[in-house]
């Protein structure tokens, strides 16, 4: 699964959890320590979204809001 995220990411360059689970088939709780060991090794690093794109609510989830970007340097 960790190199379908990173194939993934290295395509899209950038991607939400829901896209990234839905991509590798998998549930998002699965996903997300994947992320968090990729962005630890420095491979993706992650950003949250404006929320005043949205109006800023707040119902949302916030992992629904972090955007996950592929690291250049990193290939």
């Amino acid at each position: 699964m960790l190199d379908a995220i990173q194939t993934y990411l290295k395509r899209h360059r950038q991607a939400c959890l829901a896209d990234i689970a839905q991509a590798v088939n998998a549930p998002a709780e699965a996903v997300l320590p994947m992320l968090e060991l990729l962005e630890s090794k420095g491979r993706i690093a992650r950003a949250q979204t404006d929320t005043r794109a949205c109006g800023g609510c707040t119902r949302c989830d916030p992992a629904a809001l972090t955007v996950w970007t592929w690291q250049d340097q990193a290939e």
